[in-house]
């Protein structure tokens, strides 16, 4: 990040513009804090420093003054995203080792680590993975604690997928049924 020399409203403009884009589908935060009455940098001025820096890239065209400005269109530099995400590939396998390999269901013995039909490479995974918990470090051992709690407990929700335990950020069902606040059965379903 030190590559980049981010300013702190500049991170926390990339941060909001993440939370906007199409996938996550909150651009109500960054339409909050724009809407906020205190001192800061105008939004172009911000917009064209993270271009000058390389975040984003040169051709995407940043709206005049005082025109419509669409978070969901700004295009992020892949190697910035590479860089400033660099360890979601680490916290991705991380996970992918901890996520139970296999279930025997009704007898028969399950894959659960088929992404294929999720996510079209191990790196997307990995990717949506460390997005999915904000690439927080906290949130990821707390993932492997629940993980790790859910096949101790022969927890049904690990028999799933797991492209579509990510995308359905699963780990919060079963924080739940730990600290009692759902009713979770279990069946004779073994975790290999």
């Amino acid at each position: 990040m030190e590559k980049y020399n981010l300013t702190a409203e500049e991170i926390m403009l990339v941060e909001l513009l993440f939370l906007a884009s199409i996938e996550e589908g909150h651009s109500e935060y960054l339409s909050t804090y724009l809407s906020l009455r205190v001192d800061k940098t105008d939004l172009r001025e911000l917009l064209v420093s993270l271009q000058n820096k390389g975040v984003i890239v040169k051709s995407w065209k940043i709206p005049p003054k005082g025109s419509r400005f669409d978070p969901e269109s700004v295009e992020f530099n892949k190697n910035f995203l590479n860089n400033y995400r660099k360890f979601s590939g680490e916290l991705g396998i991380e996970f992918f080792d901890a996520y139970p390999s296999t279930a025997v269901i009704q007898g028969t013995v399950t894959s659960l680590k088929n992404f294929s039909k999720v996510f079209d490479s191990e790196e997307q995974m990995y990717f949506w993975y460390g997005k999915s918990i904000g690439w927080n470090l906290d949130t990821h051992h707390k993932v492997l604690d629940l993980i790790r709690w859910g096949k101790e407990n022969n927890c049904q929700i690990l028999n799933t997928n797991i492209g579509h335990f990510i995308r359905s950020k699963l780990w919060r069902d079963i924080e739940k049924y730990r600290d009692g606040e759902g009713v979770m059965t279990f069946d004779n379903l073994e975790t290999i």
